[in-house]
């Protein structure tokens, strides 16, 4: 035993002197790639020497010295003097060799570096000496609180430099509670993009470690991108290196992030996909994007609005609430459950002062408050400065001047204000820039000259000042028609509602799937009616004015329904909707494919089967569907439909292959129609094929694509 206990001290001896060697030439010497893996064994064997140590410091300290123990207890105290010292000196090593490979920053690491170093000298030392320092206490003391100091001191640094920095001390150190965000005020990049990089991403990329030389913490150094280039191109048919890192296999060497760091969800993902798609904005805000577009969609998932924010203020009595309201003024919570109210005016005629006073018995509960185009005065302003939990007041075309808008500075949560249409002066405002939430003023349709609205916005630095267009000569674009039926799918002929909110224009549609135009395309008449499965696509024009863009919508007629559904196969346990209710309820999902009304398939098909009670003649079937090509979410490979009296006596009545995207293209929502020659059944089975290989030019190329279906339609 003794043989081998001096075999292992003479080799953690060579060794310091190895180690002191490698530390003093560091970037002179060359590491061997089997070195290299050596290195990588650090964080395993880390954890040995910390081990061995903290028994030491325990033994030493604590096994008492009774004289009958004294050579037993030595004995111990020597083997683990000796492991500690052996341990600490092969993980000192291990750790030289890992921080030659690229991605650590030296200010952090060299400090990692002594404390190790220094770790392995203090236990080969402690051991040389060991009968020296056990006799004298002071010492003992000394040594054992030197090696716990350092221990967290350098295993602190480690975990900065592999987790990032203050990982060990977070549990204990007060958390940086960020400012909830609302969905007015969410910037793209801000509050989608960046805690995504901070969550899933800086732990490797930061400027302390930075593999590959990418660093994430700023805009410029993200623009900068790594070693192996930029983060993102447009120009590419899959964006670039950072949305080819992400959608690698798990297992690839270059999946970003690795294996054993958490990883995107799909969520996360959608969102840098769609973000680097839109041009990556640093600045660009939630609430400015458009209506249906695809951040966001995703955004109204993540963010509270004003008017479904969490509030901790106790509600209302309901009775009092029921009393305020009146044929000319309505009071109503802002959500289900929720505390706030909202206010609103009707009939100039029947407003009296008064009517204002009377909510004072609600003041803490009224966050909005729209006194739109009502004749309040000045002397309003005093009473509206008590409603202390307001968030968002509309003083529209009032007859304010602005004398008395300090009033408002007592409104500490106010975030939304409205004056336009007012007589107010630029001078008038100043006061309101004290307002520590304001995030959004309208000033349109006032007398404040461009001039000043510039020196205003110096004074709201944090607040964002609309005034609305301004320009006489500029030929403005129309904005989309607005499609008013509220219902896509019909049971019975139903008009088309169509509507434009700028008096003089026209509307013309199609329903053969072609865009309209100026000429050619029928102009809407109130008396057009929809029967049948159709695509409306409708569009304003006016002279004097650029065209709207497209809207579009596809209506499904329900014709025969179903007595009952039963799926051959589970959905994905993300995208089951309703079960297989959701192929016949009559709701339709939106182009958001995560708001819980669709099925989704992306290992096994689509397979449903549909049973009537009573003999159906049929001979048309469309299945409604979602394609978001970013997503995966694809068209079926293949669709087939079976029919019969029975299950067991099914045949095939039509096999279909739609036609596959070839590009990247915006979500979209599409019907596939499968007609046949008409057919009496009694049962019938359809089944949808997903991807089973994604095409070459896609990001998630080989890769399976997903299927996804919220209706099927009988007639």
């Amino acid at each position: 035993m003794q043989r081998w206990k001096n075999i292992i001290f003479n080799t953690t001896f060579a060794l310091n002197i190895l180690l002191l060697f490698v530390f003093i030439f560091d970037t002179r010497l060359h590491i061997l790639p089997w070195l290299q893996v050596i290195g990588r064994m650090h964080t395993l064997f880390v954890h040995f020497p910390i081990v061995m140590l903290a028994l030491c410091i325990l033994w030493e300290l604590f096994s008492g010295y009774k004289k009958s123990y004294v050579v037993v207890k030595a004995e111990i105290g020597d083997d683990l003097l000796l492991i500690a010292a052996f341990t600490s000196v092969v993980t000192a090593l291990m750790g030289l060799f890992l921080s030659r490979e690229e991605g650590y920053t030296v200010d952090l690491l060299v400090w990692h570096k002594w404390g190790g170093i220094f770790i392995s000298f203090l236990s080969l030392a402690w051991y040389v000496f060991r009968d020296k320092v056990r006799q004298v206490r002071p010492a003992l003391l000394s040594t054992a609180l030197a090696a716990m100091v350092m221990i967290i001191i350098t295993g602190h640094l480690g975990a900065d430099i592999t987790h990032g920095q203050d990982f060990l001390l977070a549990p204990v150190t007060p958390e940086k509670q960020k400012p909830v965000v609302l969905f007015e005020d969410a910037e793209v990049y801000a509050d989608m993009v960046q805690p995504i990089f901070e969550a899933k991403c800086m732990s490797c990329h930061n400027s302390d470690k930075a593999k590959g030389s990418l660093v994430l913490e700023t805009k410029e150094l993200l623009l900068k991108g790594g070693k192996d280039g930029k983060l993102w191109d447009t120009t590419q048919n899959d964006f670039g290196l950072l949305m080819q890192r992400i959608h690698l296999p798990p297992q690839s060497k270059k999946h970003m992030p690795p294996q054993g760091k958490p990883q995107l969800t799909e969520e996360e993902a959608q969102i840098l996909y769609y973000w680097i798609k839109g041009g990556a904005s640093f600045t660009a805000k939630v609430d400015s994007l458009p209506e249906k577009d695809s951040l966001r969609l995703l955004a109204t998932s993540l963010f509270q609005t004003i008017e479904t924010d969490d509030y901790t203020f106790a509600p209302a009595d309901e009775k009092k609430v029921k009393a305020l309201n009146n044929n000319y003024r309505v009071v109503k919570p802002l959500a289900i459950g929720s505390p706030a109210l909202g206010v609103e005016f009707f009939s100039i005629e029947q407003f009296k002062p008064e009517q204002l006073k009377e909510l004072l018995d609600v003041r803490n509960q009224v966050v909005s408050l729209s006194l739109d185009k009502m004749p309040v005065g000045d002397d309003d302003l005093k009473t509206i400065g008590q409603f202390s939990n307001l968030r968002k007041l509309n003083l529209s075309f009032t007859n304010i001047t602005g004398a008395t808008l300090n009033e408002l500075t007592k409104l500490k949560e106010l975030k939304s204000l409205s004056l336009s249409g007012t007589k107010i002066k630029s001078s008038s405002l100043a006061p309101l820039a004290n307002l520590p939430k304001l995030t959004h003023l309208f000033v349109w349709s006032t007398s404040i000259p461009p001039d000043d609205i510039k020196k205003l916005q110096q004074q709201f630095k944090a607040t964002s000042i609309e005034t609305g267009f301004r320009g006489d000569t500029v030929i403005i674009k129309l904005n989309p028609p607005v499609i008013q039926n509220e219902e896509q799918v019909i049971t019975q002929p139903v008009p088309l509602q169509l509507k434009h909110y700028v008096k003089g224009v026209t509307i013309r549609y199609t329903t053969d799937g072609t865009d309209p135009d100026s000429v050619n395309s029928p102009v809407y008449q109130d008396t057009v009616m929809l029967t049948k499965k159709e695509t409306i696509k409708a569009k304003a024009f006016k002279p004097g004015w650029k065209s709207s863009d497209v809207i579009e919508e596809i209506f499904y007629k329900a014709g025969i329904v179903p007595d009952s559904v039963a799926l051959v196969n589970a959905p994905d346990s993300a995208y089951r909707g309703d079960g297989a209710a959701t192929l016949h309820d009559g709701k339709k999902g939106s182009i958001n494919f995560r708001d819980g009304l669709w099925l989704g398939y992306r290992v096994k098909p689509l397979e449903a089967l549909f049973y009537f009670d009573k003999e159906v003649h049929i001979s048309s079937i469309t299945v409604s569907s979602i394609v978001d090509i970013g997503s995966f979410l694809m068209p079926p490979q293949e669709i087939e439909v079976w029919g019969g009296y029975n299950t067991s006596s099914l045949h095939l009545l039509k096999r279909m292959q739609p036609e596959q995207p070839v590009k990247v293209m915006p979500a979209y929502l599409t019907g596939y129609d499968i007609n046949f020659i008409a057919k009496k059944v009694k049962a019938l089975k359809i089944i949808l094929k997903p991807v089973s290989k994604l095409p070459a030019w896609h990001k998630g190329k080989d890769d399976k694509g997903w299927v996804f279906a919220d209706e099927v339609f009988f007639n």
